[in-house]
């Protein structure tokens, strides 16, 4: 049981990061931008040679209550990734070939006082090779993507996934990779680029909102459905860049799927909320800087045989807040 709760904690970190100031290359210029009276577009930029730096930080804390269990299982997470995105190629409809490449990863979880899994890749692991954890993100990092996006900034295929997917497997006796194989299909990775989502399909100024649907595929664990709107706030400096401050709010919802789960896991939100800010500037057209709160009552539902315990279904309630801060590093 404690591994399914354990892959289930993470799985929904990874998949509910959004989108993006440590100043460097064009963040650390002056914006020429001036902003306008009336509405302007918004809208995401890709200049060939252009080489991105972004990366994630993710604070967690769940309490899990476990049926004939005295007290909740309490754990506690952070997650950090650094990424690069280089622009190789623009096409002649003026669609974009942009590669990602994995940088770094680090993570730390505590689950009723004890230490998981600490793990950072600028470090060696005290678990060694012997560490499944460890062994399978160090697999992860130098691993790169190649993404193809159209005029309109929509990802049209991603290729390196399967490649990736090999990549991860660690071998071992009590390989993890599995059910983050399940999770790393093309599907989740075309949403993680999927920035443009994000902004409104019309020019805007302050005051305008929008509607955003995001529906994220968790491979086996089903479907999250985010909800919300984006409020355009203000004009805003943000470092020595001219933004747009964009504000949003929603809800945080599972999607059953037509196939059950191989892991035999069952989840369902009862209760979720979203709410955060994001700063995009228009002049280099990238959000800079996001950060994201994001609070939920979790039903998991697991036969007894998934969950190493005779034939009765098991229903565990998890009540989970986490903080996700998404920021671009340097743009050159």
């Amino acid at each position: 049981m404690k591994k399914h709760v354990l892959l289930t904690t993470i799985t929904l970190a990874l998949g509910l990061s959004g989108v993006g100031c440590n100043k460097s290359g064009k963040l650390n210029t002056t914006s020429k931008f001036t902003a306008p009276s009336g509405a302007m577009e918004l809208k995401l930029k890709w200049p060939v040679g252009e080489h991105i730096v972004q990366s994630l930080d993710f604070k967690m804390k769940s309490e899990i209550t476990v049926p004939k269990q005295p007290a909740p299982i309490k754990q506690d997470m952070t997650m950090g990734q650094s990424y690069a995105l280089s622009v190789l190629k623009e096409d002649a409809d003026g669609g974009h070939e942009v590669e990602m490449e994995f940088l770094s990863m680090r993570m730390k979880l505590d689950q009723g006082g004890k230490p998981i899994i600490d793990y950072d890749s600028g470090k060696k692991s005290p678990g060694g090779s012997a560490d499944p954890m460890a062994a399978l993100f160090q697999k992860t990092i130098g691993a790169k993507l190649q993404y193809f996006l159209d005029a309109s900034n929509q990802v049209q295929r991603v290729e390196g996934v399967d490649a990736l997917r090999a990549r991860m497997t660690t071998g071992g006796p009590n390989d993890p990779s599995t059910i983050f194989k399940n999770i790393f299909s093309e599907d989740y990775f075309k949403q993680i680029m999927d920035y443009s989502r994000n902004l409104p399909p019309k020019p805007v100024q302050p005051g305008d909102t929008w509607s955003v649907t995001r529906d994220i595929t968790e491979g086996d664990l089903g479907a999250i459905v985010l909800n919300y709107d984006m409020t355009f706030q203000r004009w805003e400096q943000r470092g020595k860049r001219n933004c747009a401050r964009l504000e949003f709010q929603g809800t945080v919802k599972s999607r059953s799927t037509q196939n059950p789960a191989p892991n035999g896991m069952i989840i369902a939100i009862q209760e979720g909320n979203t709410s955060g800010v994001t700063w995009f500037d228009p002049e280099l057209g990238m959000f800079i800087d996001t950060t994201m709160n994001q609070d939920m009552k979790m039903l998991m539902t697991m036969s007894g045989r998934a969950a190493g315990g005779g034939g009765r279904t098991i229903t565990m309630t998890n009540n989970t807040s986490q903080v996700i801060t998404i920021k671009l590093d340097s743009v050159k």
